[in-house]
């Protein structure tokens, strides 16, 4: 087949420079066992253990219900020899060993230890005159070891140094010198690989990451902002101060895996620090005083007897200000001094702050009102922040009908009141493909924010959903027609961006998918990470046929960027029509994803099947759109001699 791709002179939209961006929720053990680079699982002792029952629904769907949750100190733990015993020391539980203890880690399954690394072990606790041995064990054996050394302040250190690659190792501590009727306290412990970024996070997951040039992150979601209930609920400042301090939740998602927690490992002060690493904006996300709505839909009141805020919501009001001035505030502030402690006097320079994740309005949550209250209550304070409105958990629905005609009305009576519009979609394949051009037809009044998206199955797949070609195909198409409605969808995030492989995966499809020693890259990666490295200022009008989807944009300094999508089976000969005023030069390079079949994935038995080639290219020439591809063709601008 042979067809003619033209590409205009006409400006059709501005491309907003924060357009392609990411997000970040605690889901299918992406913090910990994932990006924290921390392998210890319960490292100090604050594990919650939910309870559920689970029916099945008048719909045939299996139901869960939370009966409770309660202090589980010492999972994760095995006591192999001497006894344990946990305590309370203000509110905060600790393990006590007694006789010739040895304990055993589970660390999330198994960490692997990479030949030839070091891993820095640290232990707080009150163990005087006790020797301390540690071992990182595998299929029964030693793999590594070394001896802790007191280091002063209640810490112990060593360094567990690997000769060789070993899998699915746990940490086991002895302590042979604990004497009859003595006893060794033991508050945290923590095992971090040396080679840790920033000494925080997991190196492979934080590269990934950055290298999809990301111009925001979102966090920390998602449902696990809102929780199962409210006490479940993410509060933000549970998760800043000493680690040993922060106070350990059960997952939105231990319905799915009951054993599944946050230690904020990486809370708020390491999601600003990792922004830093990134290079991006901050995008963090608040409770609305609103548990998740597909759960128990918990709210606190919003008024009083009198009409006034009731104590309970102006809480809510006020961890929303008090998140600003820790990420902003100086060190004579209050939430600025504890950043300033923590290690980082400067500002976070936070511009953006969304209110809740997948909010509706209903007769009893009044979601909405609430809305109006932080706005109102954050922009008295501060502003310059740029607030993000919820329009519900998907598009088309009459949720989302009624969010949009509520914005339309508050914003032309303010145009601060939102400074864009958060919208969800999970669709399937054949949606994002008839659909590339579904902003066409917005209002360029108001700026939309895609917070979370990824094509699913084709409808005859029967649900099954995976990261292969065809669905990364189906996101780059509609990708494209975002780059052409630039000037109504000013940011969009794929979701979820990182999910540990089966059992542990509580939704699909995901971005990239890892275990305890590697990742897996989805060609739906390489497609955000190809529009990542070629995004533009303007997207110009363009005409393609045979089935391809198509968009061209200026990079900004005079060259030209053209991408095409081939869902086919089918090769495709194209000629490229470039208009001459665009000054594009007639040689650059061409960067191409394809796959031989729309099933194609990559693996962790075959992690780089589906990769970009990048060749060099003479537009002159009929560009090859090979089967189920997607090309990046890059022109710099034309120099005259």
């Amino acid at each position: 087949m042979r067809i003619k791709l033209t590409v205009t002179v006409e400006r059709i939209a501005a491309i907003n420079p924060k357009m392609s961006g990411l997000f970040f929720e605690d889901i299918s053990h992406a913090a910990d066992g994932g990006l924290s680079a921390e392998p210890i699982e319960n490292r100090s002792f604050g594990h919650i253990s939910p309870e559920f029952e689970y029916y099945t629904d008048e719909g045939g769907r299996r139901r869960e219900r939370l009966l409770g949750a309660h202090p589980d100190p010492g999972y994760g733990w095995t006591v192999e020899s001497g006894a344990a015993e946990y305590l309370k020391d203000d509110g905060y539980y600790y393990m006590r060993l007694s006789g010739e203890a040895s304990i055993l880690n589970d660390a999330f399954g198994g960490f692997c230890l990479k030949a030839g690394a070091d891993y820095e072990l640290r232990l707080y606790g009150d163990l005087s005159s006790v020797k301390i041995s540690a071992e990182a064990v595998s299929e029964g054996r030693t793999a590594a070891s070394c001896e802790l050394e007191a280091a002063g302040g209640g810490e112990y250190s060593g360094t567990i140094r690997a000769e060789e690659t070993a899998r699915n190792c746990r940490l086991r501590l002895s302590f042979p010198g604990l004497r009859e009727g003595g006893h060794a306290d033991i508050y945290m412990v923590s095992l971090k690989p040396a080679d840790a970024v920033m000494g925080l996070f997991r190196r492979d997951m934080a590269e990934a990451m950055r290298e999809l040039r990301p111009a925001f992150l979102r966090f920390p979601g998602g449902c696990a902002v809102e929780g199962y209930d409210l006490k479940n609920a993410y509060r933000w400042k549970d998760t800043v101060g000493p680690a040993l301090r922060r106070k350990q939740n059960f997952s939105r998602w231990a319905f799915k895996e009951p054993g599944y927690n946050q230690t904020y490992a990486i809370g708020f002060y390491e999601y600003f620090l990792l922004c830093e690493y990134l290079k991006c904006e901050p995008l963090p996300v608040i409770n609305a005083g609103m548990a998740c709505q597909f759960n128990t839909s918990e709210t606190v009141p919003l008024y009083d007897e009198n009409g006034n805020y009731t104590p309970e919501f102006e809480e809510y009001l006020n961890d929303a200000l008090d998140l600003i001035e820790f990420a902003n505030g100086d060190a004579g502030t209050k939430w600025g001094a504890l950043r300033a402690d923590m290690g980082h006097p400067e500002s976070f320079c936070l511009r953006m702050l969304a209110i809740g994740n997948e909010q509706w309005q209903t007769g009893t949550n009044r979601w909405f009102e609430r809305y109006e209250a932080f706005e109102k209550t954050i922009h008295e304070k501060y502003p310059g922040i740029d607030l993000i409105f919820s329009a519900g958990p998907r598009v088309g629905d009459e949720r989302y009908d009624a969010a949009w005609e509520r914005i339309r009305k508050k914003i032309a009576e303010n145009p601060r009141f939102a400074y864009a519009v958060d919208e969800h979609n999970y669709n399937t394949k054949e949606w994002f493909f008839e659909n590339a051009d579904f902003y066409e037809n917005y209002s360029r009044e108001i700026p939309v924010y895609l917070g979370e998206y990824a094509a699913k199955a084709y409808e005859s797949d029967g649900g099954t959903r995976f990261n292969d070609m065809i669905s990364a195909l189906s996101e780059a198409a509609f990708l494209c027609g975002l780059e052409k409605n630039g000037d109504v969808v000013k940011m969009a995030s794929y979701a979820p961006l990182f999910s540990k492989r089966p059992p542990h995966s509580h939704w699909a499809p995901n971005m990239i998918w890892f275990d305890s020693e590697t990742i897996v890259k989805t060609p739906n990666y390489y497609v955000q990470k190809m529009f990542a490295e070629a995004q533009g200022r303007f997207a110009l009008r363009t005409k393609a046929g045979g089935g391809v989807y198509m968009s061209a944009v200026t990079d900004g300094s005079g060259g030209l960027i053209i991408k095409a999508v081939n869902p086919t089976g089918k090769t495709i000969e194209a000629e490229l029509e470039i208009d001459k005023t665009l000054n594009a030069a007639t040689r650059g390079t061409k960067t191409v994803l394809s796959a031989d079949r729309a099933a194609a994935k990559n693996t962790f038995e075959n992690p780089n099947l589906i990769t970009p080639k990048t060749e060099k290219f003479i537009s002159a020439e009929p560009i090859i759109l090979k089967p189920y591809s997607f090309t990046v063709i890059k022109l710099p601008e034309q120099r005259s001699e």
